[in-house]
């Protein structure tokens, strides 16, 4: 994870603009690998986090981008935005279906939550010996 953003982030700004077109020439297809892509990684990266939150946040990362955009000149556009969701979604979908798949009763035996344990309590120095 650590060398994968600084990666992309030469990718993006470096020398190597535009390279994408050689791999994917259309900018929505770009758009839905990329955050189809950061939605994978966000699920694997954090694992104990509600999918569903995850995906809403790379949403707004994508919207974020397209402000970011048209507030620096460049084309912000709707279509690149439904593309990064529908990215995002496609993560999330296959999830989705796998939870209401599996009987309620499976899916609470594999829960575990965090609960804290108790204290253990200090024997006297009368006791220890």
């Amino acid at each position: 994870m650590a060398t994968l953003g600084p990666a992309c982030l030469i990718a993006m700004i470096g020398p190597f603009q535009g390279a994408e077109k050689a791999l994917v020439p259309w900018d929505k297809a770009a758009h839905f690998l990329a955050f189809y892509g950061l939605t994978l990684l966000m699920f694997a990266g954090f694992p104990q986090r509600r999918r569903f939150d995850l995906v809403c946040l790379a949403i707004f990362a994508g919207a974020a981008i397209e402000v970011a955009q048209i507030l620096t000149g460049r084309d912000g556009e709707f279509g690149d935005l439904l593309a990064d969701a529908i990215g995002a979604f496609a993560v999330w979908g296959p999830v989705w279906l796998e939870h209401h798949r599996t009987p309620r009763a499976e899916r609470r035996v594999g829960q575990r939550r965090f609960r804290p344990q108790p204290r253990l309590r200090a024997r006297p120095a009368a006791e220890a010996a």
